[in-house]
């Protein structure tokens, strides 16, 4: 008799979860899928029952840990505090909790560089996570900014964000952190100035 849908799904979230701190933690090249449902305590014949190859684990495993991070962003960014929404939620990024936890953490700061070098599956999957991030971080940002003005600084946001996480795992720990620190200082400066830009129908930038 075969297994309820029920119990199969949640065999399926079982392995993602296990698959997506794996990742994190050990990169895509050093985790295998016996590897994986070692870890989600299955047996390696169960797995392609769920999946249909590495990679499709590994879009799964993807869209999982983006959503992990939403939820832990939308939680910080919604505490009360004289500081502003996007800024909470960036200095949650770029807490010490997540520098060294990257197995909770997010995928685009720890598999970034090998997600575009994957299949057609996988980088969709990240490229939607990065546009997650971006809309998060858009609807934190002040809602009277001039429409292209918030775009800008939300990317600006973003990318300190994922880049001071990834450049402060590159150092020594205390180093690292100090760094984390030095980003946190530039983006409450950064937020903080005045809005030079004033109109509604300010034009884009030409990148021209």
């Amino acid at each position: 008799m075969p297994w309820p849908k029920e119990h199969k799904d949640n065999t399926r979230g079982k392995i993602i979860e296990a698959a997506a701190a794996a990742f994190r933690e050990r990169g895509i090249a050093g985790v295998s899928v016996g590897d994986v449902m070692r870890e989600a305590g299955l047996t390696h014949g169960g797995f392609y029952a769920h999946f249909a190859s590495k990679d499709d684990l590994l879009a799964a495993a993807v869209a999982f840990a983006s959503s992990q991070v939403t939820e832990i962003v939308d939680s910080k960014a919604a505490t009360d505090g004289p500081m502003p929404p996007l800024l909470r939620a960036a200095f949650a990024y770029l807490s010490t909790a997540h520098f060294s936890h990257p197995e909770w953490g997010c995928p685009i700061a720890t598999l970034g560089a090998d997600l575009i070098r994957s299949g057609p599956k996988v980088r969709r999957t990240f490229a939607a996570g990065i546009k997650e991030r971006l809309e998060q971080l858009y609807e934190l940002a002040p809602p009277g900014m001039p429409v292209e003005t918030r775009k800008r600084e939300v990317a600006g946001v973003l990318a300190c964000m994922i880049g001071g996480l990834i450049l402060a795992r590159g150092l020594r720990e205390s180093d690292g952190l100090e760094f984390l620190k030095d980003c946190q200082g530039f983006l409450k400066d950064a937020l903080s100035s005045p809005t030079v830009a004033k109109s509604k129908n300010e034009a884009p930038v030409d990148s021209e």
